[in-house]
């Protein structure tokens, strides 16, 4: 007798399963809400761990620029007390292009006060992280205000 309701459950079990065609319209249709859900999260955090590395590229040719004319400053053709430009110091060969960051090499100017002082000066949307500019002048006095700038100090916006 046991062995007949063993069969009779394998039967039965055996006729469910074969009952299942796979998934209900509401399950598929829960399954792709999840994924879309998901991928756009995914997209938005993608899009901004991009944009923070232009604006650390940015930064760091800004720091370039600022090393470039150091050099250029000591330079025997810099004269004290002088105004100089980045395509100067391009010119000269102490930097070997103008970044893309950069809106126009000619705008971005520095300064050798009597003492000797560097001062760089980034006007307002000339430094480019993307699609965004600077909406902050850059004035830096000297390598460590150079050093210090980060994203938020710069204020990148579209």
């Amino acid at each position: 007798m046991t062995e007949v309701l063993t069969l009779q459950e394998e039967s039965r079990m055996s006729r469910l399963l074969k009952d299942e065609r796979g998934m209900t319209l509401i399950e598929l249709l829960a399954t792709v809400v999840i994924l879309a859900i998901i991928s756009g999260i995914g997209l938005v955090a993608i899009g901004n761990v991009i944009q923070n590395s232009r604006e650390d590229a940015a930064i760091a040719d800004v720091q370039q620029a600022m090393n470039a004319a150091k050099l250029y400053q000591s330079s025997p053709s810099s004269a004290i007390g002088a105004t100089f430009k980045l395509t100067d110091v391009i010119d000269d060969k102490f930097m070997e292009s103008a970044s893309a960051n950069f809106d126009d090499a000619d705008n971005i100017q520095f300064d050798v006060d009597a003492d000797g002082t560097l001062t760089m000066t980034v006007p307002v949307g000339e430094l480019k992280a993307g699609s965004k500019k600077n909406t902050v002048a850059i004035t830096a006095s000297n390598q460590a205000a150079v050093n210090a700038l980060t994203r938020d100090s710069l204020a990148f916006a579209q």
